[in-house]
């Protein structure tokens, strides 16, 4: 669980990085355009170790799916979005910038709200509950 959470926040800080980079390329510091790009190739290898780690805390560590499906899906996004920016589709790049941004920001805030364990203190809970409602129900 601490190895997701410090690629989570890994991906967090890189994807606030961003905005400022190709901000100060906009305003006319040139060499920040590179910037951005390494900062994205970053950005996108520590999307992927995310990914690795999420799957690790859900199948080794019997965490929750959902951190693995949406670092996934936030890998193909970060894909798209380094396409689209050496094809200088800013049109589809900018927004999608800020999609990726709002999602980085959400996870790594969901990812350090879980609990460890708390997933499977519920489940035990839900199946030690059932047998004594099946009894109740059969009498």
């Amino acid at each position: 669980m601490g190895t997701l959470r410090v690629t989570a926040a890994l991906v967090a800080l890189l994807a606030l990085a961003q905005p400022f980079l190709a901000g100060g390329f906009l305003q006319g510091t040139y060499p920040l355009l590179d910037a951005h790009m390494k900062a994205a190739m970053i950005l996108s290898t520590a999307v992927l170790l995310t990914v690795i780690a999420a799957l690790l805390v859900w199948r080794l560590g019997g965490g929750p799916s959902v951190f693995a499906l949406r670092y996934a899906i936030l890998l193909v996004l970060c894909v798209a979005q380094i396409s689209l920016g050496f094809s200088r589709v800013l049109i589809l790049h900018i927004p999608l910038g800020v999609g990726i941004f709002v999602m980085a920001e959400k996870f790594v805030t969901d990812v350090f709200r879980l609990k460890p364990g708390a997933e499977a203190a519920a489940a035990a809970a839900t199946e030690s509950a059932e047998p004594t409602e099946l009894a109740e129900a059969q009498a």
